[in-house]
C-alpha cells in the first residue's frame, strides 16, 4: 500500500513537473508572439508616419496660383531646369533631352531618363517615370493639363527670374532647399568675383561689349536674358553694354535682326559672335571688316550649341570661360 501510494505520489510529482514544463514552454511562446506582434506592430507603425510623411504636402504659391505640393518630393519631372534643380542637390528622375545635353553639367545626368525634346515631351515617358512633381516652363495650356493629370505641376514660365540670385533663391523655397540654394550662392558669387576681377586687369571700364549672332543673310542682337552668354556678360561679368543695346534688347524684347548694312550700329569695342558650323572662322564683308572690333582683334567666336544655354551652372561656366577669352586675347593683341 505505502509502496502503491509512494509510487502514486511519485507519478503525481513527475506529471506536475510536466504541467510546469508545458506552462513555461507556453509563456515563452506566448512572449515570442507577443513580441513579434509588438514588432510588427512598431513596424506597422512606422510604415504609417512614413506613409503620411511622403503623402505630406504644403501649398506652394506659383504665379499661376497655388499648387498643392509633394513636402519632400522624390520623384520629379522637369522639361529645362534640370541645373536649378543640380545646384540644390538633387537630381530629377526625367527632362528633355537637349537639357541634358548641356556640356556645363553632362557629369551630373548620368541616371536621368530622356522625356523627349523641346516641343516634342512624351507624356508615356512622363507616366512611366510615375512622378510626384512635374515642374515645367511651358505655356501651352493643353500640355500643362495633361501634366496635371500625371501628378502636382509647377508651371515656371520662361524669364520668370532675371537673375541667377533670384531663380537659385526661387527654385531653394519652391524644394524647401533654402539652405543648400544660399550655400551654392556663396560659392557662385566667389567665382564670379574672380572672374570679373579678369577681366577687369584687361581693359578700360568705358569698353563696350556686344552679343551678336551670325546667319546666312543677316547678324542677330541680344540681350541679357536671352542665352548666348548675355547673363554671363552682361550681369555676372557686368561689362558694359552700348546704349542702343540697352535702350532696345535689355527690356521686355531681348533680340532683334539686324541687317548686315547697320551692324556697325549694334557693334561695341569687343564682341562675342555666336556662329554655326558654316560659319566658324567669321570673315563677313566689307562693313563686317570695318567694324573697330575685328580690325583690333576682339572679337570672341562661340559655339552655338556651348553658348546657346542660359541657366544657372551654364552662366557661371560662360562667364568663366569669357574671362579668360578676354585675357588671352589681350595678353595676344599686346605681343
Amino acid at each position: 500500500m505505502f509502496t502503491a501510494k509512494k509510487r502514486f505520489s511519485g507519478l503525481l510529482l513527475m506529471l506536475a513537473i510536466i504541467l510546469i514544463l508545458a506552462a513555461c514552454n507556453s509563456g515563452t511562446g506566448s512572449g515570442t508572439t507577443e513580441s513579434t506582434a509588438a514588432g510588427s506592430e512598431a513596424t506597422t507603425g512606422s510604415t504609417e508616419t512614413n506613409t503620411e510623411s511622403s503623402n505630406a504636402t504644403r501649398i506652394y504659391k506659383s504665379l499661376s496660383g497655388d499648387v498643392e505640393i509633394p513636402a519632400e518630393p522624390k520623384r520629379i519631372v522637369t522639361d529645362m531646369y534640370v541645373s536649378d534643380l543640380l545646384t540644390l542637390g538633387i537630381k530629377p528622375v526625367g527632362a528633355v533631352q537637349y537639357y541634358l545635353e548641356n556640356p556645363f553639367y553632362a557629369d551630373q545626368v548620368e541616371g536621368i531618363e530622356n522625356i523627349g525634346d523641346r516641343g516634342a515631351v512624351s507624356l508615356e515617358k512622363v507616366v512611366a517615370l510615375d512622378p510626384d512633381l512635374i515642374i515645367t516652363y511651358s505655356d501651352q495650356a493643353e500640355e500643362i493639363e495633361s501634366y496635371q493629370k500625371i501628378a502636382p505641376t509647377v508651371v515656371i514660365p520662361y524669364g520668370t527670374f532675371t537673375n541667377v540670385e533670384d531663380e537659385i533663391r526661387g527654385f531653394g523655397e519652391l524644394m524647401n532647399k533654402s539652405e543648400e540654394a544660399e550655400a551654392w550662392l556663396k560659392t557662385y558669387n566667389e567665382r564670379i568675383e574672380a572672374a570679373r576681377a579678369k577681366v577687369k586687369a584687361v581693359f578700360k571700364p568705358e569698353e563696350t561689349f556686344s552679343i551678336l549672332e551670325v546667319s546666312d543673310k543677316s547678324y542677330y542682337g541680344y540681350g541679357d536674358n536671352f542665352g548666348r552668354g548675355g547673363q554671363a556678360v552682361y550681369r555676372a561679368l557686368q561689362l558694359a553694354p552700348l546704349e542702343i543695346t540697352k535702350k532696345e534688347l535689355m527690356g521686355d524684347t531681348q533680340w532683334k535682326e539686324i541687317s548686315r548694312e547697320v551692324v556697325g550700329d549694334y557693334a561695341g569695342d569687343h564682341i562675342f559672335l555666336t556662329v554655326g558650323e558654316n560659319n566658324k572662322n567669321y570673315q563677313g564683308d566689307s562693313v563686317w571688316q570695318s567694324l573697330p572690333a575685328v580690325k583690333n582683334n576682339q572679337v570672341y567666336e562661340l559655339e552655338e550649341d556651348r553658348y546657346w544655354y542660359f541657366d544657372p551652372i551654364a552662366i557661371q561656366g560662360q562667364a568663366e570661360e569669357f574671362a579668360d577669352m578676354i585675357v588671352e586675347r589681350a595678353q595676344q593683341n599686346r605681343k
